[in-house]
């Protein structure tokens, strides 16, 4: 399987997670998660819902990091109680579900529906366990994306 992240950081550490909450956790010392994407259009999604600001000094180019799975790494799977119970107005019915998977780590990977782009999948990567080690950065490189993704509809 070969999943995609944006981000500045060509890792897989999830120590980001340690210091800002995100929508599938709550940051905590010692708490680590990273964020990938089933497509590359589904992470630069993913990442327009988070920008602030100004559209005009918002940069137009990000990395884009490719990540292999090998065959063998389990991806949890939501109940459909749990994918009934998330709403999409209130972070703590998805971080809940986050949280709870981090805690008993029963895999490295929970797939998760994304909010802004429905019908498509995230995954959560726990990179402390013991699985996560298999899951392999095969690049990192600067891409540029189109300008008129960044304007605020008027």
């Amino acid at each position: 399987m070969v999943l995609w992240r944006i981000s500045n950081f060509a890792s897989l550490s999830g120590i980001g997670a340690e210091f800002e909450s995100g929508r599938w956790h709550t940051a905590a010392a010692g708490k680590r998660m990273v964020y990938l994407s089933e497509h590359p259009a589904v992470a630069l999604i993913e990442n327009l819902v988070s920008l602030d600001g100004d559209p005009r000094f918002i940069q137009s180019h990000f990395q884009l990091l490719k990540v292999s799975s090998p065959d063998g790494i389990e991806a949890k799977q939501l109940a459909p109680k749990q994918l009934a119970s998330i709403d999409p107005q209130d972070l703590a019915s998805s971080q809940s579900i986050g949280d709870r998977w981090l805690a008993v780590q029963t895999t490295a990977l929970l797939r998760v529906p994304s909010i802004p782009s429905p019908e498509s999948w995230n995954y959560l990567l726990n990179p402390l366990h013991a699985d996560a080690s298999a899951l392999k950065l095969d690049w990192a490189k600067h891409i540029t994306y189109d300008r008129r993704l960044f304007q605020l509809s008027r």
